[in-house]
């Protein structure tokens, strides 16, 4: 309620200011500083729960709440507050699933839905979203149909979860974090003894959250072969299709009627993984390296466009893995062959696969040079790896106790959750702002006092 209200009247004053049209890098900024700001006041009831020095409850207090916004999922609550019998359990884990179910949908998504009035701002923003195709001619009615199918989602969520036996309360959390692929009620009690009805509702969901919303509508408007024919979903079905099945001689069980038990568990922790959801590693308690390595593509490659999860996203690695195809056979045919880069009848020009081809190299530098950091504390290259993949790709699986961590760590997390959830390229934008304005004051500075003797020897003529 405090959070609510100091974040009302803080809107109220931001909303005095000026209104002008911006361009895409206003848009790339804006994206960036609501994501930070909204952090901030969401991690309001975590300052005030959370316990030890000042800077300790603001870092710990933020991380909580960016890891919620950015549908991330990795926590740093003590285990006594996930506790029902502690005194704030039900407005904490709430405050939790809000921020995730609001952070999945998108934030700009929720903005253009209620508040914009259009114009070529609204245009720039859900670009930068990454909203999928337009399906109706006004952005602003986009948003509104995808916003009522994840409120209906949500209501038949928690509906399937309340009759799975889960009680209301715990099937809104429920849904709410796994609809978003936020993943926070993992290390929640009531979840961790849940049974294969539940399991199943939860993987439902968490698929549903990973699928593009433009498909969804297709769906319900009568048109299924859209959704059939898409080359993410033919190929998000097939990649968790076959980790299943790699995964499956590694993980043990007791007789042959555990085996159902089993393969529920196994499809739960590979869909959790490819969703970005992270709820916990359910079924994947035991595997290897090897195993642990699978994990890490999984998160990198993350869910499908246009929907709640994180990572590179399905259409990424289907468009690079063609243009190979694409390279071999320009280069096999004489110069003056004219051999259009087409996916599932759609042209992409040299443009679009150099900025793809770019974000997937920023996005692997950014994982090892972070994972390379934390093995400077210590941390194994695996567990540094897992942990970067698992925080940009916004997954929220962790080999690390993360409230243990140093400080430092935490906040390339925190930077990495960003990233993940913004594309990269927002919050490096807003950097490069800030280096920018710092450059430009000082270079300003330096000009002033070179200028400043010059004005005294004319004075003196």
């Amino acid at each position: 309620l405090i959070s609510g209200v100091i974040s009302c009247i803080a809107g109220v004053a931001l909303m005095q200011s000026p209104k002008k049209e911006f361009g895409f890098g206003d848009a790339m900024l804006l994206v960036a500083l609501s994501l930070l700001v909204l952090s901030f006041f969401g991690a309001i009831p975590f300052f005030m729960a959370l316990e030890g020095s000042l800077a300790e409850v603001l870092l710990d207090g933020y991380f909580e709440s960016i890891s919620g916004y950015t549908t991330t999922g990795l926590s740093i609550l003590p285990s006594h507050m996930l506790q029902s019998s502690f005194q704030s359990y039900h407005s904490l884990v709430f405050r939790r699933a809000l921020s995730e179910w609001l952070g999945g949908l998108g934030i700009i998504v929720i903005f253009l839905s209620v508040l914009a009035k259009g114009g070529i701002s609204t245009v720039y923003l859900q670009r930068i979203e990454g909203a999928g195709e337009r399906i109706v001619p006004s952005i602003e009615h986009m948003s509104r149909i995808t916003l009522r199918i994840y409120i209906f989602y949500t209501f038949m969520g928690a509906v399937l979860l309340w009759i799975s036996g889960l009680d209301f309360f715990h099937s809104i959390i429920g849904v709410m974090s796994t609809l978003s692929t936020g993943g926070f009620i993992g290390n929640l009690p009531s979840f961790n003894s849940s049974g294969w009805a539940t399991n199943l509702v939860l993987m439902l969901c968490m698929i549903l959250g990973a699928v593009p919303f433009i498909l969804h509508y297709h769906l319900i408007s009568g048109k299924p072969s859209r959704f059939f024919r898409n080359v993410e979903i033919r190929t998000f079905f097939w990649i968790l299709s076959l980790s299943v099945l790699i995964l499956l001689p590694t993980v043990s069980y007791v007789s042959v009627t555990a085996i159902p038990d089993t393969l529920h568990r196994l499809g739960l922790g590979v869909v959790s993984t490819m969703t970005s959801t992270g709820y916990n590693s359910a079924g994947l308690e035991n595997i290897g390296y090897m195993e642990i390595f699978l994990l890490v593509i999984l998160m990198l490659i993350g869910g499908c466009s246009g929907s709640t999860a994180g990572g590179l996203k399905f259409i990424r690695l289907s468009v690079l893995l063609h243009a190979i195809q694409w390279m071999i056979r320009k280069y096999s045919l004489p110069e003056s062959a004219v051999v259009p880069f087409k996916i599932s009848g759609e042209v992409f020009d040299t443009k679009e696969l150099m900025n793809i081809a770019l974000f997937f190299f920023v996005y692997t530098l950014l994982i090892f040079f972070s994972s390379a950091v934390f093995m400077l504390f210590g941390i194994s290259p695996m567990d540094s790896i897992f942990m970067s993949a698992s925080a940009q790709g916004n997954n929220g699986l962790a080999t690390v106790e993360i409230a243990t961590l140093p400080a430092t760590i935490k906040l390339v997390l925190m930077f990495q959750m960003i990233a993940g959830r913004l594309e990269i390229f927002p919050i490096l934008a807003l950097f490069g702002f800030m280096l920018t304005g710092l450059t430009r004051g000082i270079r300003e500075a330096e000009q002033g006092g070179k200028k400043e003797p010059d004005k005294k020897l004319k004075n003196t003529k």
